[in-house]
């Protein structure tokens, strides 16, 4: 969005409407861009992966307290640490790719939470049908309160 547009609070119904991801014209700058996320490799976009390993870890702590013999309480044990630390680091991998993400979904939240309280402020203006607009507003309400959490 451009200084402009941001300073201008009177602007055109259509620039108003406009969606966020429609083409903006050659002289704006865009404030929504956000570098580029790192691609993750596909045992975290699987979410079977994690899900398939914390299986195995329950399961392997049934049979560690359905067994009776020690050594075999030993070797499941051993193997049930191995899928712990496997877990771990997934998750870690995990995380850490969605910090990023979550961190650059961040500046397109706060620049459409400007462009909403824009849309509240003149909702009036935009839809003479109360229940649409109240309907609007309503909508924008749960979507800066849910909003406000990421940030």
């Amino acid at each position: 969005m451009s200084k402009k547009r941001a300073a201008d609070s009177s602007a055109a119904p259509e620039e108003l409407a406009r969606p966020m991801d429609a083409p903006r014209q050659s002289n704006e700058t865009s404030e929504l861009s956000a570098p580029e996320t790192p691609t993750l490799p596909p045992a975290l976009t699987n979410p079977d992966t994690i899900a398939a390993y914390q299986a195995l870890y329950d399961q392997l702590g049934r049979a560690y307290w359905e067994s009776s013999d020690i050594k075999y309480k030993d070797t499941i044990q051993g193997v049930r640490d191995s899928i712990y630390e496997i877990l771990t680091e997934l998750n870690r991998a995990k995380l850490d790719a969605n910090t990023d993400a979550l961190l650059a979904l961040q500046i397109k939240i706060k620049a459409s939470n400007k462009a909403l309280a824009r849309i509240k402020d003149k909702i009036n203006n935009i839809t003479k049908n109360i229940s649409t607009a109240s309907s609007v507003i309503a909508a924008i309400g749960k979507v800066v309160s849910l909003a406000s959490a990421l940030l």
